[in-house]
């Protein structure tokens, strides 16, 4: 970081669907799901364990530049580097955008 940007302990993470952007403490101790539901805005999720893929996301990129899995079973490695993710398990590494309410199913 340069002089003049000071230092920070968050990332900023948008979520294009509510054009929000939020501040995710460096060091979280909840997913990026829980940081959309504790906004009020309607997510979709069900096992919350990063089984099921109802709360798949979307990162313009490879997901793993940008956050860290702790728990997915349902994306194969393939599909993060597409960028996806399950943000029930993903913890922000970045500041980034994402799309929610988004499934890789539906690309098909």
């Amino acid at each position: 970081m340069g002089d003049d940007e000071p230092e920070r302990d968050y990332y900023e993470v948008e979520f294009l669907e509510f054009d929000t952007v939020l501040e995710i403490d460096q060091d979280p101790e909840q997913a990026l799901l829980y940081d959309g539901l504790d906004q009020g805005w309607d997510l979709p999720y069900a096992c919350e364990e990063g089984t099921c893929g109802q709360c798949t996301a979307r990162y313009d990129g490879d997901a793993n530049e940008v956050i860290r899995h702790e728990g997915n079973e349902y994306l194969d490695d393939e599909q993060v580097e597409d960028g996806w993710f399950l943000p029930c398990v993903a913890y922000a590494e970045d500041d980034f955008a994402m799309q929610t309410n988004v499934h890789p199913n539906d690309e098909e």
